[in-house]
């Protein structure tokens, strides 16, 4: 690396001493030619004649610098030019701005700098225009999804309050209506501010040596009254032994809890499920119920997305899976969906980092 950053100084410093070595020879030669012209023939040249001859010297010298000056502006002004010129198009915006000049010197390294930067601001602004888009389509979605419910408190206490319900049981029942909308709105929000403190860098997991397979066990026995209510048959392959992982205890088992109540919300009646652990901590959650349609396959892991046409028709807020994935993303791993089970439509696969 040293030999190369020293390329461009060592070919000027050539260039200049060629050059100079040459013009001294030639006029030491020159000078030493007149000398013994005035010594064999005895004659004394006039002054003028040594004038010309020393704007002649100037001249070959000038001349001589022609190749050392276009050698400048190909390895050196050219390629500043091309490099001032890229800059101002990257502060422009245009990040998939590339250079392209030969000038085999230091100006080579800042191009493939210069490239490899452009690269990578290319990649970070595209990054930057998803997550603005999925943040406009959380705030659209979740205007979506309060939209309803509010509509509904507003219809029924309006009712209420103009006097329009005469009979206490529809009352009771109106009532009952608004606090069902308004928990459900609660619950929405609870769950979308959990959501935003998982993308804030602020927030930090505690992390800390614990059994992740006593964690998982604890979430299967936390809806196993809810499984046998819907009669799914569970299969259980956790590991006897502890399986020792640095994590969050409270957020795993979020992750955990979503993956399993996601299969309660999502699915029919009388399903299998398998719930699998291997040594690694690897986390498999399958179930043989409603395969994911395949629009919505890719978003999946967004904010208000689930496998429903409809995220209001099975009470699925849309926010499980994305609260999970982001836990998952916290803790240095992955959630990623699986369709190649065996005996199973779909599953999903959680992994610690």
């Amino acid at each position: 690396m040293k030999a190369k950053t020293k390329k461009l100084r060592f070919q000027i410093f050539l260039y200049m001493v060629v050059t100079l070595l040459l013009w001294f020879v030639i006029i030491t030669a020159l000078s030493e030619y007149l000398y013994y012209i005035e010594e064999k023939s005895g004659i004394e040249l006039p002054f003028k004649f040594y004038i010309l001859v020393n704007i002649l010297q100037a001249a070959l010298l000038v001349l001589m610098n022609i190749p050392f000056l276009r050698f400048l502006i190909k390895h050196v002004d050219r390629p500043v030019q091309k490099i001032i010129a890229s800059l101002n198009r990257i502060a422009e915006g245009n990040y998939s701005e590339k250079i392209s000049f030969e000038s085999k010197n230091e100006f080579d390294e800042i191009k493939d700098t210069f490239n490899s930067m452009a690269k990578k601001l290319e990649a970070a602004e595209k990054i930057k225009h998803k997550a603005e888009n999925e943040r406009i389509l959380l705030f659209a979605n979740m205007a979506h999804d309060l939209k309803t419910p509010i509509t509904s408190i507003i219809g029924f206490s309006k009712a209420l309050s103009d006097g329009i319900i005469s009979d206490e049981a529809k009352k009771s029942d109106y009532l009952a209506t608004i606090n069902s909308k308004a928990t459900k709105m609660n619950g929405l929000i609870d769950r979308l501010f959990e959501y935003v403190k998982l993308e804030s860098t602020e927030n930090l997991l505690h992390k800390e040596e614990c059994d992740i397979a006593e964690i998982l066990r604890n979430c299967v026995a936390d809806v196993y009254a809810e499984y046998e209510e819907k009669r799914i048959s569970l299969e259980i392959e956790i590991p006897e032994m502890p399986v020792i992982k640095k994590a969050d205890k409270v957020e795993l088992s979020r992750v955990y809890t979503n993956l399993l109540n996601n299969v309660l919300k999502h699915n029919q009646n009388g399903i299998k499920v398998l719930v699998k652990m291997d040594a690694e901590g690897c986390v498999l959650i399958a179930d043989s119920g409603e395969k994911i349609p395949a629009e919505v396959k890719e978003s999946l892991f967004m904010p208000f997305v689930s496998g429903d046409k409809s995220r209001q028709s099975k009470n699925g807020s849309g926010l499980g899976l994305s609260l999970a994935s982001k836990i998952m993303e916290k803790h240095g791993g992955s959630l990623r969906l699986s369709e190649n089970i065996p005996g199973y439509t779909k599953g999903f696969v959680a992994a610690l980092g």
